[in-house]
């Protein structure tokens, strides 16, 4: 996390993992506090299913309803089972990530999300669903659009 994050700017609002609460502990017990700003909320899921009620840190630090500003009338604001499903296709490359270099597991890993992307993107226009992209340039701009 620190490594991803090493900038107060670059740090996100909300970081949303399974097991934030041990995240949590273990950044507490080391003094980090560089994510002292962060919601640390664990999944919906993961909550209802993985913890239990007295699990005083949880329940304090990572219940997710302890952030309003993350629901929108009844509904979550973040499809934390989507992010859930990823991890789980992600797993599925761990033997194959775990001993490649930096730059190997950046590009490998790029491209298998791009191939998913697609394959998911082609079965949901299948269906009749209409997905959409946001251009590159919406993202980066370049000096000469700006």
């Amino acid at each position: 996390m620190q490594a991803t994050f090493p900038t107060p700017e670059s740090r996100p609002e909300y970081f949303i993992f399974d097991n934030n609460c041990q995240l949590h502990k273990h950044q507490k017990t080391n003094n980090v506090h560089k994510f002292k700003d962060t919601g640390m909320p664990v999944d919906v899921f993961h909550f209802k299913s993985k913890h239990k009620e007295s699990d005083i840190h949880c329940q304090t630090h990572c219940n997710p309803a302890a952030f309003p500003e993350l629901i929108s009338g009844n509904k979550w604001k973040i499809n934390m089972s989507s992010c859930e499903q990823c991890n789980a296709w992600l797993v599925g490359f761990q033997a194959i990530l775990r001993d490649m270099e930096g730059t190997r597991y950046c590009f490998y890993l790029d491209e298998m999300i791009k191939q998913r992307n697609r394959y998911t993107i082609h079965g949901l226009e299948a269906k009749g669903h209409h997905p959409w992209n946001i251009p590159v340039r919406t993202l980066f701009p370049t000096d000469t659009e700006t």
